[in-house]
């Protein structure tokens, strides 16, 4: 048995103790509303995850989290609610299901186990150690875990409404599978341009990375956006929860995107020529090219 693979079975049992110690929670919460006995349950599990986060000094134990609770809630919201099964349901269930098992494993085969964590959550403790287990809990932690709570106040309310499969059910279902697929794609891209290229620093310009800096970030938010399109077609009028998915658009552009370019500029300086050409989210043409185009239009003009 490897090493990795005995941290991956310790995972395991942490997150296992920690699911267990939520759904305790959400059995004894005296509340009505099944959104906040489903909160405080979250909560608690990350309270969990943050303990043992500071217990290992790796932050990085959290980052499954984001992936594996949106299943384990989502069957526990179907198990509570002990609703016959429609095709509806089995669309958002199996949707999400697909995104969560696919970045889950991303993140398995990249884990290198408890001694490395993510350079993210070491810059957080350089700038501020005697803070750190608070930057840790509501940052790194908390934060994340409350961005996905509201995706999946959509989807709660969705099983509870029990619809019938209509055009949006569709929609969204083929955006979160088709979303999750980009995501394959551009991570497996990324993966093989290290392999080629491994020692050297070199900025990626190739395959869905040619038209987009960070096409892995554009298909998690379009995730959401087709879980937000399911939920909207059971209730067809724009709500509060409109707001979900651009919280988590706005997660990426304004906090984890320009983190990470930050990063890479002191690193590789020729990135900077990469931002001006590619777009920074949405797969566009580039703009060298699209200028180009435009350049050749006006001669034919002239």
């Amino acid at each position: 048995m490897t090493h990795k693979f005995k941290t991956l079975i310790w995972m395991f049992v942490l997150y296992l103790f920690a699911i267990s110690i939520g759904v305790f929670a959400f059995q004894y919460v005296d509340s009505q509303s099944l959104i906040i006995r489903l909160l405080i349950a979250d909560v608690v599990s990350t309270l969990v995850i943050w303990i043992f986060s500071l217990a290992l000094h790796n932050a990085s134990v959290y980052d499954p989290y984001w992936s594996v609770i949106p299943v384990v809630m989502l069957t526990g919201v179907i198990i509570h609610l002990n609703l016959s099964i429609n095709l509806a349901i089995v669309l958002l269930y199996v949707a999400i299901l697909v995104w969560a098992v696919r970045l889950t494993f991303n993140w398995a085969k990249n884990w290198t186990g408890f001694k490395e964590q993510d350079w993210r959550y070491t810059m957080i403790y350089q700038k501020s150690p005697k803070l750190y287990f608070l930057s840790n809990l509501f940052g790194i932690q908390m934060f994340p875990t409350l961005i996905v709570f509201v995706q999946l106040i959509g989807a709660t309310l969705f099983i509870q409404s029990n619809p019938e499969v209509n055009v949006f059910t569709w929609a969204g279902f083929l955006i979160v599978i088709g979303s999750a697929f980009i995501q394959l794609i551009a991570d497996q891209q990324m993966c093989d341009f290290k392999e080629r290229t491994k020692g050297q620093k070199k900025c990626i310009e190739e395959g869905l990375w040619k038209y987009s800096r960070h096409p892995n970030y554009f298909g998690e938010i379009m995730v959401w956006y087709g879980v937000y399109i399911m939920y909207f077609g059971t209730v067809l009028k724009i709500d509060i929860l409109f707001i979900a998915p651009i919280l988590m658009n706005a997660l990426f552009l304004f906090i984890s995107i320009p983190m990470m370019e930050r990063k890479i500029l002191r690193t590789r300086p020729e990135y900077k020529d990469y931002q001006n050409r590619v777009s920074m989210l949405v797969p566009l043409p580039r703009k060298h090219e699209a200028s180009n185009v435009i350049q050749e239009d006006l001669d034919k003009n002239h």
